[in-house]
């Protein structure tokens, strides 16, 4: 028997199993979106073939023995089929891209469809990964006196292997390497790990008939099979734990979201140290489980275990209330991007490891009752990894789209935690090996344990958390827990604009505000393609926020504007922002299509003369989909002739490094590109041809009585103060960018260097280095005849002036260094005594 060197293989099977998860999903959800559901069918496709792949996997290894030989086999056609992934997937995407567009993307449609293409997809190679552990079970524990830990090792290494996974994979192997080459290594490395099992299988075949013919070692006194009816209730409540878990996690993951900022490294973490939970306790109870000497004893260890993970989760909802008070996590804030990494496993591992140990803990005590080492082995083992598996299947869905829409977290966490202890209980009263004083008091001890980790829960934990986010003054308005996202929308009244001071948070990430800042880019952005495309009618706005933009677009006289929103709950809070959205829900010319912004593109056919894109900020996980080069050619395609289009890009929380290449990436798609700035965000107008402003077309959509007062407000009415928003025309933007690398669905480089900078004051350096390729407007302006030449380009000149000194005094109060930000906001009002932007600081100084 050689057992090190199979451990050791299928440790590589795991590493390779969670790279191809990660990779697969990535790339499949570039067509199918990022929304919850998209991703959820993709995830139901896989782990359908997982739980099918275990199902048959071990029925055939029972008929066909040497399970070493089988286990190569799989490996080896899972690295071949990943070798063969790339033009499947493209043949994949063509066919979504037809079908979807013949039928005029109805949503119920499409969700079958994606599903469909998904299986096609993803069957085969899941159904193999997932057939081979019951295989290996098989062959590798063939004594009953040491089954327990022989399955269970094999269960924890492979889940070792799969935490290591998705760690090289988020941290190491796609910022190095792009998806395209971590797929083809992956291949050769299951092709390798497949040929050394072969190896194996072969040698192993002489002496494999002679193993499991030979005296097997005593079992201990007690220990046998379970009575079928009560093996079946553990297959069963194997199978709830299973939908219990994956419930528990889909919760966990975006309360992480809301307290560590939803990167790509925060999901890692949970991703990471839930599996190391489940190995750990996989791996300690299959040390102990042989030598349990009765079956009554094992049934009440499984019962407590059950038991456990439901008050340890219900306990966990005070601990995540308590956790912002916590010195450690207090560093979660820190610029030291070590110290940040650290801070985000600490508190995964603080919050979640008890419970995952506990999840792991299960599956070799599961297996030593109700499988056992016989002749039907793999069958079994095959049983209960796929109920469990469709279990995890059925929970995920089942969090998102019922459970917290329906109830709520902190209410779903409660009732899968009495799920869980009902589970153990029921195990313990239906045990043909426990006497009636054990149940009873089994019984009182879990309802009292279950009672006492309930009594002093906060009234609602995601919500006391999200209060942590409000400033002196605020009131939460608005606040609703929905499948795609978690909204809140925080009001401080009295303050600032006519317009209100509002705030709003998805998933715990600041997305827009309805103050002077907020509205000033979210109505410059619905203004600025409006006045350049010379006759917009048909437009299209990516994302919806608190509304502005689109209700901004929809002044003006176009025939329709269609928006796309991933989270229908961020829609359902747009009524708090009626006044600076124009009531844009009411507005006849408006259309909400709930999808995501690329799988939308990908399925309609059809075409617009404006293209507004502004996208949660591009570290966030998922959100660089919005910001690739292949993405922007989706978009271009969808534009009419002579369209525009329009990306937005904060200057804040992104490197100058990060801001080049996001540049870069845009331009290399729309090669007459000029950039804008407002505030502290830049504006990218992506055109057909070079880009030249008519004077007369700007002023006269800019007196258009309702877009004039929306612009009021932020101080940008006045054609002079609009068009010194202007930054750099496409020569400079070239220049500005040349030399950076492009952005691509392969290389999404900022999702992993973005969260980086999330810690950092980024506004001044960007601004220093935009200074440098900034340019007057004057050459690229056409002046008709009626208007005083020399008297606009005088004016021009003068706001032109006075705008570097703004914007230094800008870069200053981003540093907040005041004195220094008023020296430079008062040379700015010396040369234009009306910047109104200078103006606006000088109230919040008071120089």
């Amino acid at each position: 028997m050689i057992r090190l060197p199979i451990f050791l293989l299928f440790l590589g099977s795991g590493i390779a199993g969670l790279v191809y998860q990660v990779v697969w999903t990535k790339l499949l959800t570039l067509v199918f979106g990022v929304s919850l559901l998209a991703v959820s069918t993709v995830l139901t496709a896989f782990f359908g073939g997982l739980a099918l792949g275990s199902f048959l996997g071990g029925r055939w290894v029972d008929r066909r023995g040497n399970g070493f030989l089988w286990y190569g086999v799989a490996e080896a056609a899972v690295g071949v089929y990943a070798l063969i992934f790339l033009p499947l997937l493209s043949i994949n995407n063509a066919v979504y891209a037809g079908i979807a567009g013949y039928i005029s993307a109805s949503f119920t449609a499409l969700t079958l469809l994606k599903f469909s293409l998904s299986v096609c997809l993803l069957i085969i190679p899941a159904t193999l990964m997932g057939a081979t552990l019951p295989i290996l079970s098989k062959s590798l524990a063939r004594a009953r006196g040491r089954f327990a830990k022989d399955v269970g090792g094999l269960y924890a290494v492979n889940t070792i292997g799969a935490i290591i996974g998705a760690v090289a994979t988020a941290f190491v192997f796609i910022p190095a390497l792009g998806l395209k080459t971590i797929i083809i290594a992956a291949g050769v490395f299951n092709i390798l790990i497949g040929g050394a099992a072969i190896l194996i299988g072969r040698m192993d075949k002489a002496d494999g008939a002679a193993d499991e013919n030979a005296p097997q070692p005593r079992a201990k006194a007690g220990v046998g099979d379970v009575p079928g009816p009560f093996a079946r209730l553990i297959v069963w409540g194997f199978a709830l734990s299973g939908f219990t878990a994956l419930v528990y996690e889909v919760i966990w993951t975006r309360i992480m979201g809301f307290l560590l900022t939803g990167t790509v490294y925060a999901f890692a973490a949970v991703l990471a140290v839930f599996l190391t939970g489940i190995a750990g306790g996989s791996l300690v109870f299959s040390r102990f489980t042989d030598r349990v000497r009765s079956k009554g004893t094992l049934i009440i260890v499984l019962a407590a275990v059950e038991a456990l993970i439901g008050v340890s989760s219900i306990a966990l909802i005070t601990l995540y209330d308590r956790l912002p008070s916590m010195d450690f996590y207090s560093r979660v804030s820190t610029p030291v991007w070590s110290e940040f990494v650290l801070v985000n496993f600490l508190t995964c591992f603080v919050t979640l490891i008890l419970p995952a140990f506990l999840f792991g803990a299960t599956f070799p005590l599961v297996c030593k009752l109700y499988a056992g080492a016989d002749k039907r082995t793999g069958s079994r083992i095959g049983n209960i990894y796929s109920v469990n598996t469709v279990g995890g299947i059925i929970g995920s869905f089942a969090a998102g789209f019922i459970l917290i829409p329906a109830i709520g977290m902190q209410k779903t966490i409660i009732l899968m935690g009495m799920i869980n202890a009902g589970i153990g209980m029921l195990f313990v009263i239906r045990s043909p090996f426990a006497g009636l004083k054990t149940k009873y008091a089994f019984l009182a001890v879990s309802a009292i344990a279950v009672g006492a980790a309930s009594f002093t829960l906060p009234e609602n934990m995601p919500l006391a958390i999200h209060k942590g986010f409000l400033k002196t003054g605020e009131d939460i308005v608005f606040y609703k827990e929905g499948p795609a996202a978690t909204v809140m929308i925080a009001e401080r009244t009295g303050k600032g604009l006519a317009a209100s001071n509002k705030r709003l948070w998805v998933n715990g990430n600041r997305a827009t505000a309805a103050y002077y800042e907020g509205l000033q880019i979210n109505r410059f952005q619905g203004v600025l393609p409006m006045v350049i495309h010379p006759g917009p009618k048909d437009v299209l706005v990516i994302c919806f926020g608190s509304g502005t933009t689109f209700g901004t677009l929809s002044q003006f006289p176009v025939r329709r504007v269609d928006n796309v929103e991933i989270a229908s709950t961020v829609i359902e809070g747009a009524p708090f922002f009626k006044k600076e959205n124009a009531d844009v829900l009411h507005n006849p010319v408006s259309r909400i299509t709930i999808d995501d912004g690329r799988s939308y593109l990908s399925a309609t056919a059809k075409k617009y003369d404006v293209i507004t894109e502004e996208p949660m900020h591009p570290a966030l996980s998922g959100v660089v989909n919005l910001y690739t080069r292949e993405y922007y050619e989706l978009a271009r395609a969808h534009l009419k002739p002579g369209g525009v289009m329009s990306q937005w890009i904060p200057l804040y929380n992104v490197s100058v490094e990060d801001m080049r290449m996001l540049v870069a990436t845009f331009q290399s798609v729309f090669p007459h590109t000029t950039v804008w700035l407002a505030n502290a965000d830049i504006f990218m107008i992506g055109s057909p041809e070079r880009t030249e402003i008519d004077l007369e077309r700007l002023t006269e959509r800019l007196a258009m009585p309702n877009v004039a007062a929306l612009l009021k407000d932020i101080d940008l009415e006045d054609p002079y103060e609009f068009l010194n928003t202007f930054l750099m025309n496409e020569d400079m933007t070239r220049a500005y960018a040349q030399g950076a690398p492009v952005m691509t669905d392969d290389m999404p480089t900022v999702e992993f260097t973005g969260p980086k900078s999330l810690n950092v004051n980024t506004i001044s350096p960007n601004i220093a280095e935009f200074l440098k390729y900034r340019e007057p407007l004057v050459p690229y302006l056409a002046v008709p005849a009626r208007f005083n030449r020399s008297a606009v380009l005088g004016g021009l000149e003068r706001k032109y002036a006075a705008g570097r000194y703004n914007l230094v005094g800008r870069a200053y109060f981003a540093d907040k260094n005041y004195p220094a930000a008023a020296e430079w906001f008062r040379a700015a009002l010396q040369i234009d005594p009306g910047n109104r932007n200078s103006l606006h600081y000088k109230q919040i100084i008071l120089f």
